[in-house]
């Protein structure tokens, strides 16, 4: 595989690191996945409490250069919603 290589730090991390298209360029975040999962869990109820919310989680462990963070702050929303909706579908067909 191609983590055998590697400790396991490096190996977990790379798993979690998830390509989000931000201003037509492919940018890898890690961790997004668990930081999504997260701010659901704070069952938050506005857009801005979510979009604050995600990006201090997303900053933890990955940079976001000061001029582009409108342009991070939309993609990340933007798969934050996709991700509500996959799981939204997901109910669905299993009811």
């Amino acid at each position: 595989m191609a983590y055998d290589n590697l400790s396991p730090c490096a190996a977990e991390a790379l798993r979690s690191v998830r390509q989000v298209k931000i201003n037509g360029i492919m940018t890898g975040f890690s961790g997004l996945d668990e930081s999504i999962a997260a701010v659901r869990e704070e069952n938050l109820t506005s857009e801005s409490a979510i979009r604050a919310s995600l990006m201090n989680r997303i900053r933890t462990s990955n940079y976001i250069p000061p001029r582009a963070e409108e342009l991070y702050a939309a993609a990340l929303m933007e798969e934050y919603h996709k991700t509500l909706l996959k799981s939204e579908e997901g109910k669905t067909r299993t009811e």
